[in-house]
């Protein structure tokens, strides 16, 4: 179960640390025409955002969790990274949440589309304490997990151990349970070429577990500085 690239000619890495190069110009963005049909405003669609992800069924889904840092370049804002699920049958149907500069501010941000073109919904929260270190770079863990607790089933993310957003349609009824996503790490940096360079993130770690035939649960790939793969998926 290798990571494999989207929107970037940087390879894979096979151990961490691994500085991710983000382009100027690239997003993960979506907003609906609107309502007037005299209004002249297209649809507005943008998926050329640098990610490593794997593929696998939304059933065998349990947890993912990376961990990344990076200095931000604060006069340009819109610097991202994160986690990402993306559903190749629909590109305008994923979920990402991470840490954004808006408004020259660093926060914690989620932003969730349905699918059919139905726009985003972003949200956006102040970052836990300590996330910025002395010198202006800034860190977190970024989780995503599927919670059956209690009643009906949904996926809870975290950004520095706080749950910040659950999402309940992800696992509902509704849903195929054998529709393939595509779950890994990104980044964006949506300013212009003309007044940005590369932006880089540091990603420290990347985990995922998920669920075998059996119906077991089992880390299925380990990605750190002293850990490699663990195996491709029965």
């Amino acid at each position: 179960m290798s990571l494999r690239p989207l929107n970037t000619s940087q390879k894979p890495p096979t151990f961490l640390p691994f500085t991710f190069s983000i382009a100027p110009d690239t997003d993960l963005w979506l907003k609906p025409a609107p309502l007037d049909k005299q209004s002249r405003s297209l649809p507005l669609n943008l998926n050329n955002q640098p990610t490593f992800y794997v593929s696998i069924p939304l059933s065998r889904f349990i947890r993912a969790t990376t961990t990344i840092s990076f200095m931000p370049t604060l006069q340009y804002g819109g610097d991202q990274a994160g986690l990402v699920i993306l559903y190749p049958d629909d590109e305008t149907k994923w979920i990402k949440g991470g840490l954004e500069y808006a408004d020259d501010i660093l926060k914690q941000s989620v932003v969730v589309t349905t699918g059919q073109d139905n726009g985003a919904d972003w949200s956006v929260s102040p970052p836990v304490s300590g996330t910025t270190d002395s010198t202006g770079r800034v860190r977190t863990v970024v989780e995503c997990e599927r919670e059956e607790e209690g009643t009906g089933a949904s996926l809870l993310i975290r950004i520095g151990g706080e749950g910040v957003r659950e999402v309940t349609w992800v696992f509902g009824a509704s849903q195929d349970s054998n529709e393939e996503i595509w779950i890994g790490f990104f980044g964006a940096q949506p300013v212009k070429p003309d007044v940005a360079g590369t932006f880089e993130v540091q990603v420290e770690e990347w985990d995922l577990v998920v669920k075998e035939r059996s119906g077991k649960t089992r880390r299925r790939w380990v990605l750190s500085s002293i850990q490699g793969s663990e195996g491709d998926m029965p």
